[in-house]
């Protein structure tokens, strides 16, 4: 009785609380698996509704705007009430310094891409296969998509409109003017030049537009600065050369050339540095600008040639210069001698090939002042002395050689009569010389030099001689009359012809 007893006291018995445990774990995952059949179903059947559908799908937005469920028709009309007219009502400034130019949108043709995003936003879920666009609508389901609203604007019109404001905005750069009126000069601001950088403005033009808030675009400018400034001509306040020559009232063509070129020269400012050409300055001599025939010479005769007697500014201004202490680049005596300045110190133009330069060694503007009246010819050069007061200049004019006549050139005029003679152009003889600088300081002489020298051509004598010859009587021989009475026969004429 003891062993049976002990034997159920340690059979197993099943416990009753594990096999509820599983159970209701499986009542749990039957469940589990129901509903999410279920939901999968509906899911499933939500998508294929939401295909179907013949507007945008939902849960899409462009830039911030639901446009789910709307045709593309409908979702343009909305996109263009927000922000089409926000677009027409910006404006966009180009600005350099206080000037300003305006441009609307519009007229840059600044506009939202409303259709192109409409049409991407109505794609979605549209364009790929069935499978991956039932993955897009799924996703459009969970978590949306906002398609942006690009912003363009048209690059050619704008570029147009920077051409249109580059033609009022570009300019050459101005230099302070110096004008002397009454004894006293009147001095103007000077004027930068600038030229648009037309592509530096278009990128200031791209960030505004690419905000799609209108605003201010600065333009972008290559600036050029002025040779001479206010500043600059403030210190022309000095008398540092000037020179007069004398001329008559005889030849009214040769004074009006000389009043016409000072004219043309008059006000001239040479900036520092900088050399001035007498040539350029005078300008082409013709008609059209005042200038009238006169003497001038030509293979050592004095002819008629337009712009005769400017030579006379251009010797005049030589020596105003030359007084100033002004650097000489380039200059070149006449064929022959002037009287209206001393040897050595005149200063021919002609062509291309004889120019008068003078370069404005200071560091200050120089103004030219030249006028022809009354038969004085005056030239003033007025700017900043650089010299120690008391210094004073001279030129010496010493003569080197004299150079003779060629031999006459004979020419034979048939007409007079032989044995005739008659000088009909009387040469020159020629010479050379040099000029020498001689410099005082408080009445002393410091330096004397050699400045310059010049060669004047020997011109021949021209004579015409006769070569007519003196007239020859004409003989008239007569036969004479045979004694016996009879006459020459025929072969008589072979013997007693006319001579």
């Amino acid at each position: 009785m003891e062993e049976k007893n002990v034997g159920k006291r340690f059979r197993r018995q099943p416990k009753k609380g594990n096999k509820g445990i599983i159970l209701g774990i499986l009542i749990i995952c039957l469940c589990l698996i129901g509903g999410f059949s279920a939901y999968a179903y509906n899911h499933s059947q939500k998508i294929s509704e939401i295909m179907a559908q013949n507007g945008i799908f939902p849960n899409v937005t462009i830039d911030g705007v639901d446009v789910g469920g709307l045709s593309k028709e409908a979702a343009q009309d909305l996109l263009v009430r927000s922000h089409g007219k926000d677009a027409a009502n910006q404006k966009l400034v180009l600005y350099y310094e206080s000037e300003e130019w305006v441009y609307s949108f519009q007229e840059i043709g600044a506009e939202y891409q409303v259709e192109k995003a409409v049409d991407a936003a109505f794609n979605l879920g549209r364009t790929g296969t069935k499978k991956e666009n039932r993955k897009v609508v799924s996703s459009l389901m969970k978590f949306g998509e906002d398609v942006p609203l690009e912003f363009t604007y048209d690059a050619t019109k704008m570029q147009d409109k920077l051409i249109e404001v580059a033609t009022q905005f570009d300019r050459e750069a101005e230099n302070s003017s110096l004008t002397r009126t009454n004894g006293k000069f009147v001095i103007t601001k000077e004027v930068p030049g600038r030229k648009m950088d037309l592509e530096g403005t278009m990128v200031n033009v791209d960030r505004v537009v690419e905000s799609m808030v209108g605003g201010r675009a600065a333009i972008v400018a290559d600036v050029t600065e002025p040779e001479v400034t206010y500043e600059d001509n403030e210190h022309v306040t000095d008398l540092i050369g000037s020179y007069s020559t004398k001329y008559t009232a005889n030849d009214k063509n040769r004074n009006t050339n000389l009043v016409v070129g000072c004219k043309y020269l008059n006000g001239t400012i040479i900036a520092p540095g900088e050399v001035f050409s007498a040539s350029e300055g005078l300008g082409e001599q013709t008609y059209e600008r005042g200038y009238r025939d006169a003497g001038v010479y030509v293979n050592g005769k004095v002819e008629a040639g337009m712009g005769g007697g400017v030579c006379q500014i251009t010797s005049t201004l030589y020596n105003a210069a030359i007084y100033a202490e002004l650097e000489i680049v380039e200059r070149h005596p006449h064929s022959m001698t002037v009287g209206y300045v001393p040897l050595g110190r005149d200063a021919a133009i002609a062509g291309n090939y004889k120019d008068l330069k003078i370069k404005n060694n200071t560091e200050y503007p120089i103004y030219l002042e030249a006028y022809a009246s009354n038969g004085v010819l005056e030239v003033r050069l007025y700017g900043h002395e650089i010299h120690e007061a008391g210094r004073k200049v001279e030129f010496e004019t010493v003569f080197e050689a004299s150079i003779p006549k060629p031999d006459e050139i004979v020419k034979q005029d048939p007409e007079k009569p032989e044995g005739e003679r008659e000088v009909t152009h009387t040469g020159r003889t020629g010479s050379k010389v040099s000029v020498n600088k001689k410099v005082f300081q408080n009445g002393k002489q410091v330096s004397k030099d050699w400045f310059s020298s010049s060669s004047y051509r020997a011109v021949a004598d021209e004579v015409t001689v006769g070569t007519k010859k003196p007239a020859v009587s004409e003989q008239v021989f007569v036969p004479t009359q045979p004694e016996n009475g009879a006459t020459s026969g025929a072969s008589g004429e072979d013997s007693f012809g006319i001579q």
